[in-house]
């Protein structure tokens, strides 16, 4: 049993010793790999095709795929980029605004964002998944400013709809389960999703934070998700991914 142990770990070393340097130099080659899944915004392999040969590409390919599931197999998959090559610098946090039917209307924050964003501390072990999901949904803002429609509308459009598009899943049960945790008694006509942005301070600067800027991100409606679109100021369902 031992040395059945012995050749087992002694192939996974040469295994490894063959993955490694292999998966970084692939990486960094053209190759053509499958679409993304859900909740995955972006790869760290360069797209597109190294060879005009069918078959070097398809080798290529298939030596890639072959390299990322032996990744995800063994927990070695990565994507450190060091947050380059921007660096959000606002907080952001998730807020619904839910419509019923008679008109009025409910607010529904966020249970992580801070009531004094200037000092404050947040330490809880218990509902990590939960904040981990929000700062998913709302962290596409950290970069935002308060020009950023007006000057890069079509950017924020495209990049508004792919990042909705991508968690359309997991928001939309996201937003019908906190209105029925939390208003279960309202009959909802829609629920407009928007995050609540807080810009930092200037440099040099004593005054507090500034208040938070409301800023669509999309909105729920019988059952379909629409990504707010900065371009025409609205959800339009045509526009929808």
């Amino acid at each position: 049993m031992r040395r059945i142990a012995s050749y087992l770990i002694g192939l996974f070393v040469c295994v490894q010793l063959a993955y490694l340097p292999l998966a970084n130099i692939l990486q960094r080659i053209p190759r053509r790999p499958d679409p993304l899944p859900d909740e995955i915004l972006g790869r760290h392999q360069r797209e597109g095709r190294a060879s005009d040969s069918d078959s070097i590409q398809t080798i290529l390919d298939t030596t890639g795929k072959s390299c990322d599931r032996w990744a995800e197999a063994t927990g070695q998959a990565q994507g450190w980029s060091l947050f380059s090559p921007r660096f959000g610098e606002a907080g952001t946090f998730l807020t619904l605004d839910v419509t019923a039917a008679d008109g009025s209307h409910a607010e529904l924050r966020s249970r992580f964002e801070p009531s004094d964003p200037s000092h404050y501390i947040r330490y809880d072990v218990v509902n990590y998944r939960l904040f981990y999901r929000e700062m998913s949904y709302a962290l596409i803002y950290a970069h935002w400013t308060p020009d950023s429609f007006s000057t890069q509308a079509d950017e924020w459009r495209l990049a508004i709809r792919h990042h909705v598009s991508a968690f359309r899943r997991s928001l939309s049960a996201y937003v019908r389960w906190r209105a029925a945790t939390e208003s279960p008694d309202l009959l909802i006509q829609k629920i407009t999703i928007h995050v609540r942005v807080f810009l930092p301070p200037e440099p040099g600067d004593d005054a507090p934070r500034p208040a938070p800027i409301l800023v669509p991100l999309a909105q729920w409606s019988s059952g379909a998700l629409v990504p707010y679109d900065p371009v025409a100021g609205d959800f339009a369902r045509e526009n929808q991914p």
